[in-house]
């Protein structure tokens, strides 16, 4: 789900019985729910996508189709309502779901996912060119993951824990999962941890709260939503996320997601930059 000025956008997803959806939008001030294509009309049916947004364009990129993952990308024209397929990756870009997908100073990236195992690539797409690239990042990059919480922040990418390895259940189980928050620098390509003072642990450990630096940037662990004491999210992976603006200030807006225990949270939590 993303949102455009005033509307959501939701494409996709199935029930047990595999039964896909298509794309709806809904009008946060009407409360109304609009099919702007179904099924049959749109890009191909899928589940475990990412989808990403600027003031044009709907973009959904990758997923589990009906037999098998994707790596396309679509985009849809807000003002046209019309879906464009975009061009084909290549070989480079792997089949995968549960990426990140951000669009950032006009070009679309894909962060990590999952192909069959865990992946650590980063690509981004070029709308105006019709062209994918493969970037080399460095820096205190975080381990190969996918299901995480993503954001922008000016030039930023921002993520928060995920799913580092399958359950051997499938979706079933909750997965291995792990903290961590980290900052992809778009311009210089490199990855900062920002939670300084906390250890990334495969055995769950959470982050501890701390006031790291993003560069010139200062950051700080944002508080749960109406509570005064800060806290730090649990660990998580499958959780809901955004870019978003909290009192002046810009961040990772973050709702719920699967725990290690395989129970699910209904938690807010927001991570705040001072500036970006």
């Amino acid at each position: 789900m993303v949102s455009v000025g005033s509307s959501l956008y939701v494409f996709g997803g199935r029930d047990a019985s595999r039964n896909y959806n298509g794309f709806y939008s809904f009008d946060t001030n009407t409360n109304e729910w609009k099919l702007l294509t179904p099924v049959e009309e749109g890009p191909a049916p899928r589940s475990f996508h990412s989808m990403a947004a600027d003031e044009t364009n709907v973009y959904v990129f990758g997923g589990v189709g009906a037999t098998e993952r994707l790596k396309t990308l679509d985009a849809y024209n807000i003002a046209d309502q019309k879906w464009v397929q975009c061009a084909t990756p290549g070989e480079s870009v792997s089949i995968r779901g549960g990426a990140g997908l951000q669009v950032v100073q006009g070009k679309v990236w894909v962060v990590y996912g999952f192909n069959g195992c865990e992946i650590d690539d980063v690509h981004y797409y070029d709308p105006v060119e019709d062209t994918w690239t493969q970037v080399e990042t460095f820096g205190e990059k975080p381990s190969a993951r996918s299901v995480f919480a993503s954001a922008v922040v000016g030039k930023h990418i921002v993520l928060f824990g995920g799913e580092i390895a399958m359950d051997p259940q499938a979706h079933v189980g909750p997965g291995q999962l792990i903290d961590g928050t980290f900052a992809l620098d778009t311009e210089t390509l490199k990855w900062e941890r920002l939670d300084k003072f906390g250890g990334e642990e495969e055995t769950g450990l959470s982050i501890h709260v701390g006031i790291p630096i993003l560069g010139n940037v200062d950051v700080s662990l944002g508080n749960v939503l109406n509570e005064e004491e800060k806290e730090t999210p649990d660990v998580r992976g499958w959780s809901a996320s955004t870019s978003g603006i909290i009192d002046g200030k810009k961040g990772l807006l973050m709702h719920g997601g699967k725990a290690v225990t395989n129970d699910r949270f209904d938690d807010l939590f927001f991570y705040e930059f001072d500036s970006a």
